[in-house]
């Protein structure tokens, strides 16, 4: 499944391989003998989706690593399991400097804070928009002062999991399918319904999506503000996608919820976990791209969504290298 974007889906079972100097996938039948082949254009992919099993050898690896092609992994039930990202020096000129200056404002208790809070602000905020937008009733500002007066970052993660907690439950004055789609209490490992199954892959696209922007930048996806770094490979881009999330992700749910494009008819359950099914994800995936090539007016500029983000990023670098401010992103 390809679309625009420079963004590639296998949603079958098959095979990456290297010919000559492109890339081609044999698709597999349910015996694993190939039926099909076919070109994966090197010099038009950024990023590749694998949602089923596929088989890759390290020549074809280190092939994908030197055309700096980034691969997410997911499990058969549709769960992030891990990125493939090539070395940084292949792709953009990493800072020695940038990187010193990044970790110290991860070291400076002030500094760190601040970040933490600015970004869990443009959440609040952008989630609050989104109730406003559907005409439900939404009180932000005690989120916001509790999140001001915030001392350290647990207690920024606490304002922000009370936040999330009501922020969902606005959910059901938005979304009109309240019999099949009704939110009860957020589960995640595995999604206990299928709301939440809906939010658990939307929240991990957007949070790859960012993370493959950040790849474009000086900044190192390995060190956060507001997420721990220490119990996870990378989590820069778990930070800032709190900011998109509600902006991009919750919305994208909202309108194929509200519109019937996506339908109870459109999940399975595997071993009692619940999944979509190949032609849900196709619709999913389709909206997505769509909306990330989406331009909007930031200022006097029209960007995509993904130019957007990477913005974001490099306005969180100048905040980490020049101590200027830093406001997040917040639709209005």
């Amino acid at each position: 499944m390809q679309k625009s974007d420079r963004t590639h889906f296998l949603i079958n079972a098959g095979r990456v391989r290297r010919e000559a100097n492109n890339l081609k996938f044999d698709r597999y039948d349910e015996d694993f003998n190939v039926v099909s082949s076919k070109p994966l254009p090197i010099k038009g992919i950024d990023e590749i989706y694998i949602l089923a099993k596929v088989d890759l050898d390290s020549y074809t690896m280190a092939f994908i690593a030197d055309n700096n092609i980034l691969l997410h992994f997911f499990s058969p039930f549709q769960s992030f399991r891990g990125n493939f990202f090539p070395n940084t020096s292949n792709s953009v000129n990493k800072s020695g400097f940038v990187l010193l200056q990044q970790l110290r404002a991860f070291d400076d208790e002030v500094h760190r804070l601040y970040l933490a809070k600015q970004v869990t602000k443009g959440h609040f905020v952008n989630g609050a928009n989104n109730c406003k937008k559907y005409k439900v009733e939404f009180e932000v500002e005690q989120y916001l002062d509790n999140l001001e007066k915030a001392k350290n970052i647990g207690e920024v993660m606490a304002s922000e999991g009370a936040f999330q907690k009501n922020y969902y439950r606005a959910w059901n004055g938005i979304i009109k399918n309240q019999k099949s789609f009704k939110f009860t209490a957020r589960s995640k490992q595995p999604p206990t319904d299928k709301l939440n199954s809906f939010i658990s892959y939307v929240n991990t696209r957007i949070y790859n999506i960012v993370l493959s922007e950040i790849y474009k930048t000086e900044l190192d996806p390995r060190i956060g503000f507001l997420h721990e770094p220490n119990y996870r490979a990378l989590s820069l881009h778990l930070d800032i996608a709190e900011i998109f999330k509600p902006v991009i992700g919750d919305n994208i749910i909202f309108s194929m919820l509200n519109k019937s494009e996506i339908t109870t008819k459109d999940f399975k359950t595997d071993s009692g976990r619940i999944r979509f099914t190949n032609e849900a994800i196709k619709k999913i995936e389709l909206k997505i791209i769509k909306k990330m090539t989406e331009q909007t007016m930031i200022g006097e500029q029209k960007l995509t969504w993904r130019q957007v983000i990477r913005r974001e990023v490099n306005r969180i670098k100048r905040n980490v290298v020049e101590t200027s401010e830093y406001e997040p992103f917040v639709l209005e």
